[in-house]
């Protein structure tokens, strides 16, 4: 090869390494052509209505967004006839505490919506306790026993990120109601057995939604109140799983409307305290 042929070759050679990085540049696996671009965050609203008439415009053109995970809430009723004076009045003309159709069991629909509307997954423990009594021949006092084999079976198929055992107080109006911006919501009490290996762990879960609750609409939870010794269950259940607590909601003499927003404030702290907070 002559030397002109050579200096040719070698010049060839060069150019091809100057120009190969500018080729490159164009190819599809190009690093900054085939980098994802974030796609914006797409956070769910939660909301807790101060009026029956906004809540149920809001939940009828609310679309609930598909989650593949979704938060699941278990709700039960111990005291499944446990009645609202008011309530009871609207419907018979009498004033009762207890009763077999209008009684906390009886919002089941209620909870379902305003926790679907924020975003909670929520199923219902189909069981009249006091009717399951009646049928056993058992008294009042057993009411936890006999609703115990209904959970723990139902618990055997299927989980939960937090199961509620919703009552309410035996206490007048006046004890159990709060007013916040012109509004009165029903007050809320959180039971916790103490006498179980749970006992710390359902405190904790309690705990931190009574804070968030009070977040919300300050001094609407009276806070967590443990129970153990002589004349108490002491387990409540809650044995059965850590998550597990009783929500006082109100008392005897609270009003559906009252009631009806502070179940939309229960939602909203549920979804703020367990599952939002959670996601950041």
């Amino acid at each position: 090869m002559t030397l002109l042929k050579k200096l040719q070759w070698s010049f060839g050679i060069l150019l091809f390494f100057f120009v190969l990085p500018v080729i490159a540049g164009q190819l599809p696996f190009n690093k900054q052509a085939s980098t994802p671009i974030k796609q914006p965050e797409d956070k769910q609203v939660v909301f807790a209505a101060t009026n029956l008439e906004e809540q149920n415009v809001l939940e009828q053109t609310k679309e609930p967004k598909p989650d593949l995970d979704p938060f699941k809430v278990l709700v039960l009723f111990t005291h499944t006839h446990e009645a609202y004076e008011p309530m009871v009045k609207a419907v018979s003309g009498k004033v009762a505490t207890s009763h077999e159709t209008v009684n906390i069991m009886s919002l089941k629909d209620k909870i379902v919506n305003h926790f679907n509307v924020n975003g909670l997954k929520t199923d219902i423990l189909d069981v009249d306790t006091m009717k399951e009594l009646q049928a056993q021949g058992k008294g009042y006092h057993q009411s936890y026993d006999v609703i115990r084999p209904f959970l723990s079976k139902h618990l055997e198929t299927n989980n939960y990120d937090l199961i509620l055992d919703l009552h309410r107080d035996s206490l007048k109006h006046d004890l159990t109601t709060i007013s916040y911006n012109g509004e009165n919501y029903a007050k809320i009490a959180i039971v916790v057995g103490a006498e179980h290996a749970n006992y710390r762990w359902n405190t904790a879960y309690a705990e931190s939604l009574s804070s968030t609750l009070n977040a919300i609409v300050p001094k609407i939870s009276k806070g967590v109140i443990s129970k153990s010794g002589d004349g108490v269950d002491g387990r409540y259940n809650q044995d059965l799983a850590k998550q597990m607590m009783i929500i006082e909601i109100g008392g005897i003499g609270n009003t559906e409307e009252e009631v009806n927003r502070t179940i939309a404030v229960i939602g909203k702290a549920i979804s703020k305290a367990f599952v939002n907070d959670s996601k950041k």
